[in-house]
């Protein structure tokens, strides 16, 4: 029989299962790290009552055509849902985003990369609502390096 070994970081949580505030995607770019802990804590999701789905684009994958990433970013969807009655997917990208080639890919010139974001967004939106009727709200975001943006409409 194999000893119990101290655990290295030392960690105490609910063992009882939750019900996910929302399913959020969000880009890893660790520039915006900081944002994200700022955006959960202003929104007051409860600590730990949300699904994270973090991935180059964010929400890139669910704008895009069928393939891999698409296929893994609906699974993620489809399991938060089933496991933690998920019913609002909060969907963000960001300025300056690789997954998109950066904004070297607009040229530089901010408001076409805000206007492609945008529609990206919309057309991600566009696909969750078809693929998740028990989704009963999305919401979509553009971070840039001065905040984040809820766009509306």
């Amino acid at each position: 029989m194999s000893p119990v070994i101290e655990p290295f970081i030392k960690f105490e949580c609910a063992k009882e299962h939750y019900d996910a505030e929302a399913c959020i995607f969000w880009c890893y770019d660790a520039r915006f790290a900081e944002l994200y802990d700022d955006f959960l804590s202003v929104r007051g999701f409860p600590e730990l009552k949300i699904d994270l789905v973090r991935g180059a684009g964010g929400a890139q994958a669910l704008a895009g055509e069928a393939g891999p990433d698409r296929a893994v970013a609906e699974s993620q969807i489809a399991k938060s849902i089933k496991l933690h009655h998920t019913d609002r997917v909060i969907l963000m990208v960001h300025i300056d985003c690789g997954g998109y080639g950066g904004s070297k890919t607009f040229g530089d010139d901010h408001q076409t990369e805000w206007d492609h974001h945008v529609a990206e967004l919309a057309k991600a939106a566009v696909f969750v609502h078809a693929e998740f009727p028990a989704i009963k709200e999305v919401e979509r975001w553009i971070v840039d390096f001065d905040g984040a943006h809820k766009i509306e409409g």
